[in-house]
Formats: C-alpha cells, structure tokens, sequence
C-alpha cells in the first residue's frame, strides 16, 4: 500500500511500502532527479539501484549523487550487509511513478534489516542564470528527537517564533522557499514559542541559482552535541555535515616515542603553563576541550620550558576529535600523527582500527584470526602498516579472534596471539609500540575516554 502526504505549495512526503512488481516502460516526456539518504544512525553503507543498476552507496547522513531518469515506472531497491553476512541482501524495494520534472529523495530510516523508505518529492527548479535567489527545503531525519522549529536568517538575527520557517515531526520536510543569496545561519529549537535551541550552525554562504535540502540528523559517536545536521545541494550533488555553533573541539595526546623522554604540552604562544604535563611513553591523555581555531602545539621537556622537543602549527576545526601521536620515525625524527577517530559503531559488525608507531617495525602487518588458528595461511586482515601512518580500520564479524602482528609480507611473529572479543556495534583502537627488543613490539587498546 503507498500512503501520499501532500504538503503546501505542491510538495509532497510520500511513505511507500510492499513487495515490488513487474515495471512497465511506456515511452518517456521528460526526466526526474533521484538521490537517496541514510538517516539510520547505526548502519553500515547501503547500496542504492534503480531496478538492477547501482545508483551509489549511502552512509549515514551522506546523499547518493544525484541521477536523472526518465519519467517511467521504477523498481528501487536498497541493500545492506546483514550481520554475520558477507554479501548484500536486498533489505526494502519501492515501486514508483516516476513524473517528469520532479526531484525525488529517498529516505531510508526504521531499523537495517526492514528499514522504512519514505520519499520527499518536489519540482526541480530550472535557473535562467538572472536570479539572486537560492531556493531551499528543511527536513527532519532525526528518528529519536520530537518535534522541532526551524529558524533561517542572517548571521546575528535571533530567532523570532513568529518569523520560524516551520515545524517538523521525524519523517517531514518543510515546502520549498526562496532566500536571497548570502550567508545564513540553520537554527533548531524544540518546537513551541519558548523553543530551547537545539542545534545552531555559523553562517553559511549560499549562492543564488541553486538548490538545497537542509536535514537535522541524531548525533552519533563523532558528533560532540546531542544533534547533527546535513546540507545538500540538490543541483550539483554533494553533502556537508554541519556542526553546532557551540560544540568546542577536542583534543586527545598519545606519547609514542620510546626516546622522547617525559615531556610537557602547551597549546600556548608565549608558553604560559602546560596544557598536558609530564606525558610520559605509553602514556594517553584524557579527551580535552579546547578553542576551535588555529592551535599552537609545542612539547618541551618535563618541567623544563626553555627545551623544545617539537614545535607544531595545527589547526582544529568546530566539532571534531583529535588525536595527535608522538612518533619517532625511522630516520630518527620525531614526528607528529594528527588524527581524527572515526567512533561511530554500526550495530551489524565490530570494528577494529591499529596505528604503528614501532620505529624498529617500519611497516607490519595484522591479522585477525578466530580463536585457535594458526595465521599460516591466512591473508593479513590490514597490511603493511606503516609507522607513522594514520590508523587504519576494519570491519570485523562478532566472535572470538586472536591477533598477530608480524613482519609485512612474512609470517615472523612480532606480537601474538593476543585474544580479543568483538562484539556487535563495538570499535576497538589499538597502538603498535616500540619495544626494548627489536624483534618484539607491544600492542596495547586504548580505552574510549
């Protein structure tokens, strides 16, 4: 059965259902846009196809690029890597006219394994290239949040509940409207006129001539506030994940370097009073917040300033986590990794990410092997892992495994059989590090903060 919800001004927010039919191809008078999103906030990649054809993959808040078809009947279909699966399985299928002259986007939300499809359909805008507007739409993908007002004005106007764009229920979208070109800022309340803001962007310059789909999302594990969101361009394809004005980045030191000795961080220029003090080999800050912007990070021997070890201009943008790991490289430099952890778990597999910071080891590999087996004949689960190189990740069946961890492209044992229990949804980090015997090195997890 399709269910049809006509909203104002000739947009619609069609939920669609059932088991697919045969398709039936009369001739084609024009073509449509297509794209899908993934609003499922614990999902791996869904694959997107019209009919059989793959239209793209889809991650989590991430559109498919726009396709453009013609204005015939379509079998869409969705599929997902299921749990304990190694393939795809077709998970949802939705029959639908496609008219000419329109823009459909699929929402995908419910849960992986029967997910609901609902489609936002609207008219595609046609520029003559004279116009000094943008044209934009405002949808809530955020399946555990109420209802919420949506406020879109320059940069320093508060919002006004009379002067709100609209109200949104979790599957809604907002009717098009146009906005002259310039910068504006996306505000997010709980719905009513004491509304608490929820989630408010910096500005964003949008230029006329274009097309928009803005979408508020739940906040996942890489997320520092309790809401995220997404812009879309509609006309040239594209996503960016937005962050709130207000979620400070973090920052998190790993020392990495056997020879570094004990040392003092400062985030400061003139030096003032150590930000992390005393870090010493193996040692692991706590997550700090610190000022997005421009970050000065210098590290000096313990208890003494005036002895600069490193020196680093880095920068660290709103909302994000980051990671900074002293390393000694090969040529015995030291060097600075700058990394941001990807933590969002997906309820269908464990994932599993190492980084090598072993001097002695400059490139390993790492395998994972159930419980028991020998790696003898097993291909590396990540190999050639380079020291000083970012980590690396990879999605791992729940199970008992043990983990090795040896020369790349041999089998010489540097560390193993270590034990290790994945579970559905978890994200486990190890660190490679250097050990007084060059021929060994230690794998030590690092606890999420």
């Amino acid at each position: 059965m399709k269910h049809y919800h006509f909203l104002a001004f000739c947009l619609a927010a069609i939920s669609l259902g059932g088991c697919a039919k045969e398709s039936n191809f009369p001739e084609a008078t024009g073509k449509a846009s297509v794209r899908a999103i993934n609003s499922i906030a614990t999902s791996p990649t869904f694959n997107f196809l019209i009919e059989e054809r793959s239209l793209g993959t889809v991650d989590y808040k991430i559109a498919s690029g726009p396709a453009s078809y013609d204005d015939l009947e379509y079998t869409f279909n969705f599929e997902v890597v299921l749990a304990g699966d190694q393939t795809l399985t077709r998970v949802a299928s939705v029959l639908l006219d496609v008219e000419a002259n329109k823009d459909y986007t699929f929402i995908i939300s419910g849960s992986i394994a029967r997910p609901d499809i609902t489609v936002w359909q609207g008219d595609a805008r046609e520029w003559d290239g004279t116009e000094t507007v943008f044209e934009s739409q405002f949808g809530h993908t955020a399946a555990s949040s109420d209802p919420v007002d949506v406020y879109f004005a320059p940069d320093g106007v508060a919002p006004v509940y009379e002067e709100r764009i609209g109200t949104l229920a979790f599957g809604e979208v907002l009717p098009v409207a146009d906005f002259a070109e310039g910068e504006y800022v996306l505000t997010i309340t709980t719905a009513g006129p004491a509304g608490e803001v929820l989630f408010a962007t910096n500005p964003i310059l949008l230029p006329a001539q274009s097309s928009f789909l803005f979408s508020i999302f739940d906040a996942d594990a890489n997320d520092l506030g309790d809401l995220s969101a997404a812009l879309y361009n509609l006309s040239a394809g594209g996503s960016s994940i937005l962050v709130d004005s207000e979620s400070n980045p973090t920052v998190r030191f790993f020392h990495a370097s056997k020879d570094f000795g004990a040392t003092d961080i400062y985030i400061d220029d003139p030096l003032t009073t150590p930000f992390v003090a005393d870090q010493m080999f193996g040692d692991v800050s706590a997550e700090l917040t610190v000022t997005a912007g421009e970050l000065p990070l210098t590290y000096t021997t313990a208890g003494s300033m005036g002895s600069i070890l490193l020196d680093v201009d880095t920068s660290v943008p709103l909302g994000t986590r980051n990671h900074y790991y002293v390393v000694r490289t090969s040529e015995g430099a030291d060097f600075l990794v700058e990394s941001r952890p990807n933590r969002r778990s997906i309820e269908t597999a464990g994932i599993f990410g190492i980084i090598n910071t072993a001097t002695s080891q400059p490139a390993v590999d790492a395998y994972l092997v159930p419980t028991g087996e020998l790696i003898d004949d097993a291909l590396p689960s990540i190999p050639v892992l380079q020291v000083a190189a970012d980590p690396s990740q990879v999605l791992v069946a729940a199970g008992s495994f043990d983990l090795y961890v040896t020369v790349t492209a041999e089998k010489t044992v540097l560390a193993g059989p270590i034990s290790l229990d994945v579970g559905l949804g978890d994200v486990l980090d190890a660190i490679i590090y250097e050990n007084v015997d060059p021929n060994v090195v230690d794998v030590v997890f690092v606890p999420v903060p």
